[in-house]
């Protein structure tokens, strides 16, 4: 049977990023640092 503590622990809510999930060696954050993304999300196919 859940104990109260369970419960509570239960109902928190924790809010993180993508920054926080992606470790600062990740690949894909060197790959950020060289290009610049935001000009490449205007091109049009």
């Amino acid at each position: 049977m859940p104990s109260k503590q369970d419960s509570i622990q239960r109902d928190q809510l924790e809010m993180i990023t993508l920054d926080q999930l992606v470790p600062p060696n990740q690949l894909v954050r060197k790959m950020e640092a060289t290009m610049n993304l935001k000009k490449m999300a205007n091109w049009t196919w």
